[in-house]
């Protein structure tokens, strides 16, 4: 396998100074090390800086190059990731977000399976999810890789989507084909929906059945936290949005056709967690946006109405 392709590692981070050691550590422990590490900081208030310059040394001295930007301001994930996706050299790409890890060999072999099936376009791995307070760990696996379209309506229904964006390695030449100027939509939830459409709908994606990464939930975490009924309404709001605009920015009639199911998908789940939050003010809000797009079924009529009718919760507590 040729050993001189770069891969170029995206990392947007966000008041993440407990996180840096664990993340250079990971970079740092690679056996494959024609690496460039492109850390954007999105507007830290902590000591983030001052500990990703402090790498810059022991990077370069295993050949790793490492790129630094930043903002003075918050302005999100997406920003930053767009800041840092300007300045990839590199012939491969991959992005992580700042609080998880790889397995010494994730990229090796990410590289390893691209450099061999030359008619691949991305490839991705398992993941595993870590609760170090509960001492738990699930391993996730791509559901859905039996052809480009059904991954393609996994991530933008969320429904088994594989949205862990560190299992993923993508060409850079096909990349710049699907996302033009390197723009991603800034959308407030996240980047990783505006990067995978158009990776997964027009790229054909190989599966290494090994869990070559890690990522974190803890109640602090920027990417991966846990996560009350009325936040995962927010949460929806805005991967809507998200999955809304990159559909619309493609200029393809086949994907923009997704987006009346799209906002009724969205919305019947939002409906879903409001009861799960029992607020009546939410629920009816809910049920009123259903309604406008024409899918308030009798039952979800029955719903608000035991979950927001005195009487009926006294009768039937919720």
């Amino acid at each position: 396998m040729s050993k001189n392709k770069t891969v170029s590692i995206v990392t947007p981070c966000y008041n993440a100074e407990k996180y840096l050691d664990t993340y250079f550590q990971s970079i740092l422990s690679q056996t494959y090390r024609d690496l460039e590490v492109i850390v954007v900081n999105d507007g830290s208030i902590d000591n983030s800086e001052s500990i990703i310059k402090s790498y810059k040394k022991q990077l370069n001295k295993y050949g790793i190059e490492l790129k630094y930007f930043g903002y003075e301001d918050n302005k999100g994930q997406a920003f930053a990731l767009n800041l840092g996706l300007k300045h990839v050299s590199g012939e491969y790409l991959t992005w992580l977000d700042i609080d998880d890890e790889m397995t010494e060999d994730c990229i090796d072999k990410k590289v390893s399976f691209l450099e061999e099936n030359q008619d691949y376009d991305y490839c991705v791995c398992n993941a595993v999810s870590i609760n170090k307070k509960k001492k738990e760990s699930t391993v996730f696996k791509p559901r859905v890789l039996s052809d480009q379209k059904s991954i393609t309506e996994s991530i933008i229904f969320s429904d088994k989507g594989f949205y862990v964006c560190g299992a993923y390695m993508v060409r850079m030449t096909f990349f710049d084909k699907v996302v033009s100027n390197r723009e991603i939509f800034t959308g407030r939830g996240g980047q990783n929906a505006q990067m995978l459409i158009p990776i997964c709908w027009y790229g054909r994606g190989g599966y290494i059945d090994e869990t070559l990464y890690k990522f974190y939930t803890h109640e602090d975490s920027h990417s991966h936290s846990i996560n009350d009924p009325k936040k995962h309404i927010q949460q929806l709001s805005y991967l809507q949005e998200i999955v809304v605009h990159t559909l619309q920015n493609t200029n393809d009639d086949e994907l923009i056709q997704y987006i009346p199911e799209v906002k009724k998908h969205y919305s019947r789940l939002r409906f879903g967690h409001s009861l799960d939050s029992k607020d009546g003010v939410e629920i009816k809000r809910c049920a009123k946006e259903m309604k406008e797009l024409g899918i308030l079924t009798l039952h979800d009529r029955y719903l608000v109405f035991r979950y927001t009718n005195p009487l009926s919760k006294a009768v039937l507590p919720v």
